[in-house]
């Protein structure tokens, strides 16, 4: 498995707060089948405004260490982007990253953010030549199990990801669940350490 939304790097944001810490979720996540992490620690105006050499520098340590883990455990650089208008400028000019240097970029909004305001945002990366992943879809009120509103997001280009949580939880795993038959989520993760993506 490939795990495309963790947040492994310690000291940078709401994630592990030590080496130890991200060791100890590095081994969690290579016993569940893990064999490849993107590293997705938050870039975030106002709330998680670490460095980007700090969370590079940190990023270095964790890869080492996940050769202590296992020889086949890949560590991969990413960003999880709350995104802002401010956000464009920056992937154009390669100021934040994408997924594994990738054509692809993990990108969250609040979790009341309007649908126009959404889909625009979504739109605009996609004129980038960068193909958003929504993460954890399940979270937005405009999207909730509005599968319309998901259908649409798909058909314009994006890829969706939703927390593995969601899916395992009875309660909502009805709702999931139609979307999953549908082929309308493409990843599943867990927030805040260890993902399990496909």
């Amino acid at each position: 498995m490939i795990d495309i939304h963790s947040h492994i790097v310690f000291d940078v944001d709401d994630g592990p707060k030590s080496i130890e810490d991200s060791k100890a979720l590095l081994i969690e996540a290579y016993n569940q089948g893990v064999r490849m992490i993107v590293s997705t620690s938050h870039r975030r105006k106002g709330m998680f405004e670490t460095p980007e050499e700090k969370i590079a520098t940190n990023f270095l340590k964790v890869r080492e260490i996940a050769k202590e883990v296992a020889d086949d455990l890949v560590i991969a650089y990413g960003a999880e982007i709350y995104y802002t208008p401010d956000v464009l400028e920056k992937l154009e000019n390669k100021r934040i990253p994408t997924l594994n240097n990738s054509r692809y970029a993990l990108i969250e909004f609040s979790m009341n953010t309007p649908y126009r305001d959404i889909h625009k945002g979504l739109s605009n990366i996609l004129m980038l030549g960068i193909t958003p992943v929504i993460a954890h879809i399940e979270r937005y009120d405009a999207l909730e199990n509005n599968e319309k509103r998901v259908r649409e997001l798909i058909d314009m280009g994006c890829y969706t990801q939703v927390n593995s949580s969601h899916v395992l939880k009875p309660k909502l795993f009805g709702e999931t669940y139609k979307f999953m038959k549908k082929r309308a989520q493409y990843f599943f993760g867990e927030r805040p350490g260890s993902c399990h993506c496909k």
